[in-house]
């Protein structure tokens, strides 16, 4: 049995690809902060700067977060250690390099 993929921001992904998001986005809010972490790791964040982390953020699979917000899908390409920003769901996305973590 082939395992379902979900191709968005440039890349196929295993649908049970986990991901990270903030409880804004999970209570409705839209994705305005995409980030394709140097790792692999995906954010689909609301945008705030103020997140706690390790109390804000919870993980899932991206093909539900997909499901609930489709216009994801329209994503431009994200490579690894690139952040895409929105200023509202209408807006277009501009990409561009994410800032070093510490």
């Amino acid at each position: 049995m082939t395992a379902r993929t979900i191709s968005f921001a440039g890349y196929t992904f295993n649908a049970d690809k986990g991901c990270f998001t903030c409880k804004h986005v999970l209570d409705g809010a839209p994705v305005l902060l995409f980030v394709h972490d140097p790792d692999g790791d995906l954010q689909f964040l609301c945008g705030a700067s103020d997140h706690d982390f390790s109390e804000q953020c919870k993980l899932l699979h991206a093909a539900h977060l997909l499901d609930w917000q489709p216009d994801l899908l329209r994503l431009p390409t994200v490579n690894l250690g690139f952040e895409a920003e929105r200023s509202d769901k209408n807006s277009p996305w501009l990409v561009s390099a994410s800032p070093p973590y510490e």
